[in-house]
């Protein structure tokens, strides 16, 4: 609803309510298959925990049966409700050459979801650490196979969910406020600056006993609305989250225009790190039971025997429980902690001409307190590389409390920068042609870069993880021409044709966009040869920098990217030490993509129309090659068996539409 009060004040209101659902089953649910063959304590009942466990047998050709995010992904059964209750009121107000705004956006969100984001029925590993051998102490095991655990019954690590209440909701209030003033200081010169205020709640449940947070300082549980714990548990409001924002613009002269910026924006997080997916999916409500071996050459039961039933829990008169060993706890910092990006920019845009026109600029910005690499959460409890102690000796809370599990810590702790320098030049319609093009050069770095072990490196050595993001090409190119061609009735020429050859020759118009990037990062890694002992945690596998050149003894081209062996451009690590190989500094193969399409519309009469339309993706049928295979002591170093993900050989297709 828009009001205006008067003519330099207006007033817009707005209501919006949102709601989405899911329900996911596998495809053999009611099943019980576990239990069948003899296996205990797997298909405990006829639906959540029925089908077939997450059989996963690592070693050559590894192989993965049953259901899970990792084999198939199936996040299954999956039941879920989420819904976003809205108010928004913003007033404008002209004082002057000041357009002054101020506004509120207040929310309250609800969710339901009962999830199996490790499977029900169980997901058991058989890896080939049981069955290999331990040169030294303290070091990797080598050899073995993952079938070979298989064959003896041995599970060397196990997890599921199991849940003892199917309606615990989160609920969260949002409230945003913010002013900002735009003022034209001069006929060249303008200046915009504001402030936006934002309160993210911690959340709460629907009802006293449905959710439950983890605090790492004292290693209890605290049950929401019971004992002394608050129905939003042990977090705190954080009234601090301000962001300011300053923007300029400055008309140099006629042709040349400056633009800066800079401002800080707040996120709301995903998956758990402030809504959802965490408080619901702890002790008493839900269980994440984790057993893990004790050394890599362990097994935690067998199949005859089956797993143990996770350990039954009741909170104290204070509403507390220590949390027991082998089930993962969820923990968030003590006070609300939103991420935070400080985005930054100066471009120069200059008219070449009456209708050609450049832009060059800097774009960067920083992230804090975001995610560590990919994912929303840190496991404080990974064991440290300490040669003479078992893993579980090593592990921070194991010594506290007897933790050998991990802890899924949704601390938003980790940083984030983008750079890039950005040019575009674009063209406006003339002659039935116009045109966009872009050159970005870009790097992007980050805590959790490494292929290895990100969150060990950021735990306990945080440079050995923080470098290169590889997702994201250096170079980047991109072209998209729209032309009218100038042929046909009401174009540059041909406009007194007959309607036959109108028909045939006339009214076409050309679509094409053309990208082109430099390859995307990569790690080396290796295995290591016999007798040589590396750790046996943390990134373990990545080598040293040689002095040769990884690309000056290859082919470059599928059959070998790069040169593999140890010895030139990659050389061992001292024993039971970390490769230092700089993170994402090989590259993969550039990528080149044109797509084009060819259409006109006509009328046959009044009545009547005619669409065609002809399209071609990837026109010149170039093959944009994968990443290749990046062991370098395996005898497929350097080779590419694929193309890349998401690239396509050409494809072409038609279409006829009419229109009555």
């Amino acid at each position: 609803y828009t009001q205006t009060i008067n003519p330099t004040l207006v007033n817009d209101f707005r209501f919006g309510f949102m709601r989405y659902r899911v329900n996911t089953l596998p495809g053999d649910v009611g099943t019980s298959p576990a239990k069948d063959a003899g296996i205990p304590g797997l298909n405990n009942d006829a639906f959540f925990t029925s089908g077939i466990p997450y059989f996963h047998i690592q070693g050559d050709g590894e192989t993965k049966v049953g259901y899970s995010l990792d084999a198939n992904g199936c996040n299954c059964p999956l039941s879920e409700r989420e819904q976003q209750f809205q108010w928004t009121d913003n007033l404008t107000k002209i004082i002057g050459n000041h357009s002054v705004k101020v506004g509120a956006d207040l929310r309250w969100a609800w969710n339901l979801r009962v999830p199996s984001d490790t499977h029900r029925s169980g997901e058991l590993q058989f890896e080939n650490g049981y069955t290999g051998n331990v040169p030294t102490v303290g070091g990797d095991p080598q050899g073995g196979l993952g079938l070979a655990s298989f064959l003896l019954g041995e599970v060397t690590d196990f997890g599921r969910y199991v849940s003892t209440s199917t309606d615990a909701q989160e609920r969260q209030k949002r409230f945003f406020w913010y002013a900002q003033d735009t003022w034209r200081v001069t006929p060249k010169f303008q200046l915009n600056y504001g402030m936006r205020w934002e309160m993210v709640f911690p959340e709460t449940v629907n009802a006293p006993g449905n959710g439950a947070q983890l605090n790492l300082a004292t290693g209890k549980i605290g049950v929401f609305g019971t004992g002394n714990v608050s129905i939003h548990g042990y977090q705190n409001m954080n009234w601090k989250n301000f962001a300011p924002r300053l923007g300029m613009t400055y008309q140099l002269n006629p042709k040349t225009v400056i633009r800066a910026g800079y401002g800080w924006a707040y996120e709301l997080g995903t998956f758990g790190s402030l809504f959802g997916h965490n408080v619901t999916q702890n002790l008493p409500v839900l269980a994440k039971q984790q057993i893990n071996r004790a050394n890599n050459w362990d097994g935690v039961f067998t199949l005859d025997k089956g797993p143990p039933a996770p350990v039954a829990v009741k909170p104290d008169s204070n509403g507390e429980f220590l949390l027991p060993d082998g089930i993962t706890g969820k923990a968030r910092p003590m006070n609300v902690v939103l991420p935070r990006v400080m985005t930054y920019n100066f471009t120069v845009q200059h008219q070449l001409s009456k209708d050609l026109a450049i832009s060059v600029g800097y774009v960067g910005n920083t992230g804090r307190h975001v995610f560590l690499g990919n994912g929303p959460t840190v496991n404080p409890n990974e064991p440290s590389f300490t040669p003479g102690l078992s893993q579980n000796q090593r592990k921070p809370f194991f010594s506290l409390y007897g933790w050998t599990q991990g802890i899924d810590f949704y601390c938003n702790c980790a940083n984030n920068r983008y750079d890039s320098l950005q040019m575009q030049v674009d063209k406006r319609l003339s002659y039935g042609l116009t045109f966009h093009s872009s050159y970005t050069y870009q790097i992007a770095q980050q805590d959790g870069a490494t292929s290895g072990d990100g969150n060990w490196a950021f735990l306990y050595n945080r440079s050995l993880g923080y470098g290169t993001n590889g997702f994201f090409p250096h170079h980047q190119f991109a072209f998209s021409p729209v032309w009218e061609v100038p042929f046909g009735k009401g174009r540059k020429f041909g406009n007194s044709m007959n309607r036959g050859v109108d028909l045939a020759l006339g009214g076409w118009n050309l679509d094409a966009a053309a990208i082109v990037y430099s390859g995307f990062g990569f790690d080396p890694n290796y295995d290591a040869p016999p007798g040589y002992s590396r750790p046996d945690v943390g990134p373990n596998n990545i080598p040293n920098q040689g002095t040769g050149d990884p690309y000056g003894e290859s082919k470059h081209n599928r059959d070998q990217w790069f040169a593999g062996g140890l010895g030139g451009a990659f050389v061992l690590p001292a024993a039971n030490t970390f490769g230092t190989y700089p993170i994402s500094s090989l590259l993969g193969p550039k990528a080149f993509d044109v797509d084009m399409s060819l259409s006109k519309s006509f009328k046959l009469n009044e009545k009547v129309a005619v669409s065609l339309r002809g399209e071609a993706y990837n026109l010149f049928n170039h093959t944009n090659l994968g990443m290749p295979a990046n062991n370098v002591t395996a005898s497929n170093a350097g080779q590419i068996s694929g193309i890349a993900f998401g690239s396509n050989m050409r494809r072409l297709q038609y279409a006829l539409r009419f229109q009555f």
